[in-house]
């Protein structure tokens, strides 16, 4: 009898967990883990179904069992948070939730409900907070998770919500970031959010392909002055006094395009920086035709002069290489563009942009090569472009 027992109970204690059900059937203590796991797979199983599914009498039934033998077994405290479901039992609904969020961050059941309690409540700091934990512990659930929290980031208070959240640079940030690309609405409050993140405590400064890509992503969405403060926060734009061309001496790699040079890499048409002759090499065959180099400056109506020093390698057809400016804001494909041919030597040539809705332009350097021409290899440097008093 006494060996028959202790196999029966041996057999409960080691199905509680894995068939808690099975485990009941025995009749035989302990039940209490079994009672409450028992109650969280009927009630998993009929969420199955019918994912709006709510606790029923034998599911709470169970769970208060379980509680009464094991005050500690999460799914009984969930289970019973969960059956709270009036108005007037909110505040117990989300202190039982808590309670068992305190006792561990791994229950499925328990993160799902007290993200779902937090989001109802207008709170969006645990929102975030355990959707967070949720992505640590659960690495199969990150990037639903990851999802929806870069979609909520548009929300009014999520930039505040989300610092404490994403400051320590939780393992799933890369994910977030890469995630936020996908979602135009929340280009702005990221951008905010990434900017905040540079600063004390958190101190971020280092640049990832993430930020280059957000800032990349606001320009193509027409968020101009977003995307240039993002990238004057993360690496201040090189510019020589009086020229306001980013990066105009080319003594540098090309940071955060289009604030910086944008370069071109077709077949028939090439652009790099050597940084250390300070100079752009333009390389085109016959028939190339296109922008070599471009970026987007804020320009006010006035008078500027365009300076620069080119040389080739070889004659080149007359207007081969120019330099465009042009608006690049949506609205702007009525506003006339300015030519002005770039010629071998050391030149300046005045520039005025008239009065016009648009403020940002492209200050493009274009090729464009017959068929039949030799191909050319074109050096441009000292390119700036200056207000004249």
């Amino acid at each position: 009898m006494l060996g028959i027992g202790a196999g029966l109970s041996s057999y409960a204690i080691s199905n509680e967990t894995r068939a808690p059900l099975k485990s009941l059937t025995t009749g035989v203590p302990p039940r209490g883990i079994a009672q409450g796991n028992a109650a969280l797979a009927l009630l998993a199983a009929r969420r199955a179904r019918d994912p709006s599914a709510g606790v029923n009498a034998l599911e709470l039934r169970l769970a208060r069992q379980a509680y009464r033998a094991e005050p500690l077994n999460v799914s009984a405290i969930t289970i019973q948070a969960l059956a709270e479901k009036g108005t007037a039992e909110a505040e117990l609904r989300w202190a039982l939730l808590e309670l068992a969020g305190k006792l561990t961050r791994r229950d499925s059941l328990t993160n799902m409900s007290l993200i779902e309690a937090a989001a109802k409540r207008g709170d969006d700091a645990k929102s975030f907070a355990w959707i967070s934990r949720t992505m640590l512990t659960r690495s199969s659930a990150a990037m639903a998770y990851g999802k929806a929290m870069a979609a909520a980031t548009a929300r009014d208070g999520a930039v505040e919500a989300l610092i404490d959240v994403l400051g320590p640079k939780p393992r799933w940030s890369n994910l977030y970031w890469q995630l936020i690309l996908e979602q135009p609405n929340s280009y702005v409050n990221a951008a905010k959010l990434r900017i905040a993140l540079t600063k004390a405590p958190w101190k971020q400064t280092s640049i990832e392909p993430t930020d280059k890509d957000l800032v990349r992503v606001l320009a193509n969405a027409g968020k101009f002055d977003e995307a240039r403060q993002l990238a004057s926060t993360l690496r201040p734009v090189r510019t020589a006094k009086g020229n306001l061309l980013a990066n105009g001496n080319f003594s540098a790699e090309p940071s955060f395009a289009p604030f910086d040079w944008e370069l071109s890499a077709l077949g028939n048409l090439g652009a790099s920086i050597d940084k250390d002759n300070r100079r752009l090499v333009i390389s085109a065959i016959g028939g190339a035709s296109g922008p070599a180099a471009r970026q987007l400056v804020r320009l006010a109506p006035g008078n500027y002069r365009l300076g620069w020093v080119m040389s080739n390698n070889s004659p080149l057809p007359a207007n081969a290489i120019s330099t465009r400016i042009f608006c690049g804001e949506a609205n702007g494909s009525n506003v006339p563009q300015i030519m002005i041919p770039l010629v071998a030597g050391k030149h300046q040539e005045n520039v005025k942009i008239p009065h016009t809705d648009c403020q940002w332009r492209w200050l493009s350097i274009d090729v464009a090569l017959p068929d039949d021409a030799m191909g050319a290899d074109i050096l441009v440097s000292a390119l700036s472009l200056a207000p004249v008093p």
